[in-house]
Order: C-alpha cells, then sequence, then structure tokens
C-alpha cells in the first residue's frame, strides 16, 4: 500500500488517481480520492478516461482477434459485391477447352491482383500517422496530456513498464530545451503503446514508441511530413519504431528528433 503525502498540485493528484484506480492505496487515502472525485469535475473525467483505457487494456489482452475491417476487406475479395455466377456452358467442354480455361486463369489471377493491389494500396503506415495526430489531439483536449507526470526517465521508464510489460528508450533532453513531462498510453491499431510526453515552451511533443521487433537502432534518415497541420517524423530506433508530433515549427521538431536520437544512441 502506499501512504500519499499532502495533495500539493494537479500533477501529484493524477499520479494518486492512477495509485487509486490500481487499488495501491490506504483505506484513508482512497476514501480521500473518492471524496475529490465527488467534488472535482475535471478530475472525475480523468478518472472515467482511465478507466476506459484499463477496460481496453484488460479486453485486448483477454482477445486477439482479427478486425472488423480486416473481416469486411476479406468478405469483400471473396464474395465482390454485383457478382453474378454464370453457368458454363455444355460447350465449353467440347470447343476450344483449353483456351478457355487459359483465360478464365488470367481473369482469375487479374481479379485476385487487382485485390492485392486494394490491400496494399491502404498503407499501414500511413493509417498509422492519421491515428497518431489523432490520438496527440485528444491529448492536448484533456486536462493534461500524460497519464504519470514526471521530467524523471527513472519514473516514466518503469511507469511504462508496469503498464505494459515493455518500456520505450527514455531520455531527457532539458539541457537541449526539450524537457519531459511524462507519459501516457494510446491505443494504435488495437494495440496500447506508450506514448513520451516533452515540452517545448508552451507546445507538446508526443513521442509514441511501437514495438518492431528490431533489436539494434538503425541509422536509416527520419521521414518527416505534415496531417492536419501538424508536423510527424518518423524513425527507426531499438526495439521500436518512433513517431513524433508536434504543433512546432518542423525545424524544431527535427531538431528535437535529432537530439533525441544521439541520446538515445549514447545508451
Amino acid at each position: 500500500m502506499i501512504k500519499p503525502t499532502a495533495w500539493s498540485s494537479r500533477e501529484e493528484s493524477l499520479l494518486l488517481l492512477n495509485a487509486y484506480i490500481d487499488n495501491e492505496l490506504d483505506a484513508a487515502s482512497a476514501l480521500d480520492v473518492e471524496r475529490r472525485l465527488a467534488s472535482d469535475a475535471t478530475l472525475k473525467a480523468e478518472y472515467d478516461r482511465l478507466k476506459q483505457l484499463q477496460s481496453a487494456l484488460q479486453s485486448q489482452i483477454a482477445t486477439e482477434r482479427a478486425s472488423d475491417d480486416l473481416k469486411s476487406r476479406i468478405a469483400q475479395i471473396a464474395d465482390p459485391p454485383g457478382a453474378v455466377i454464370v453457368p458454363l456452358r455444355s460447350s465449353f467442354q467440347r470447343r476450344d477447352g483449353w483456351g478457355r480455361l487459359a483465360a478464365a486463369a488470367a481473369l482469375a489471377a487479374f481479379v485476385a491482383g487487382a485485390g492485392m493491389y486494394g490491400i496494399l494500396r491502404q498503407d499501414p503506415v500511413s493509417n498509422d500517422v492519421a491515428a497518431i495526430v489523432a490520438d496527440h489531439r485528444r491529448a492536448l483536449l484533456a486536462a493534461t496530456p500524460y497519464d504519470v507526470a514526471s521530467s524523471d526517465r527513472h519514473t516514466v521508464k518503469p511507469w511504462f513498464d508496469s503498464k505494459l510489460a515493455l518500456s520505450p528508450q527514455v531520455v531527457d533532453l532539458a539541457s537541449s530545451g526539450f524537457p519531459l513531462a511524462g507519459g501516457r498510453v494510446e491505443i494504435l491499431d488495437g494495440k496500447a503503446v506508450p506514448v513520451l510526453v516533452y515540452r517545448r515552451r508552451a507546445h507538446v511533443i508526443s513521442v509514441v514508441a511501437v514495438p518492431s521487433g528490431r533489436t539494434n537502432a538503425t541509422s536509416s534518415p527520419s521521414v518527416a511530413e505534415t496531417r492536419d497541420g501538424y508536423s510527424v517524423i518518423r524513425w527507426r530506433g531499438r526495439d521500436f519504431d518512433y513517431f513524433a508530433v508536434s504543433d512546432i515549427a518542423d525545424g524544431e521538431l527535427s531538431e528535437f528528433v535529432a537530439h533525441w536520437r544521439d541520446a538515445a544512441n549514447a545508451r
């Protein structure tokens, strides 16, 4: 059990709220949290959001199945709308049988190829970028853009490990003008992923870490783009693919990523 100190800041309230949800508080402290939830609408909204996130994580761990979107696309390929089944004429087997069979095989190959092209055309990276920008915008509208508030990487990294059983590299770039502010968990493509939160003056930078399965960082260049007015830069790191998103200028975000990669590679 954790015996909390006095409620001295909003960040501390959020930290204790996480402990309350995880049943880590003693009875008196839990009662204090419940009283504050009854009188603080913003804190109650944050509590509801975290409970929804907890429920999503639990359901995800319990079952792993194909998404409805993937099922729908497979069904469309197998049985395209408007398709008509035409019975073979009896003369098919008598006249030019092999020639027609070859033509049918070619047509089937073309249809299959067109279906596969349709699947590949829906670039998964592009879909991930759209979802990451949407998550970043939602975080900016929340009471705080993080679930755990700390500028200490030795607090943020273990927090991810306790929530997700995985943890990305966490570096503090305060000396470069990009202080670490905390971390949160987002759902990307049905899976929970860690998000590092940094600040640049009054702006927020979200760094989404998507597990890649690689064990070594790569020196491949970063890829930059814009989406809905936000700058996005992605790169490959050790064990994760990283996506940095923010509304700061492109040059500043590139500077942040360069500092981040240098600090991570130095560890």
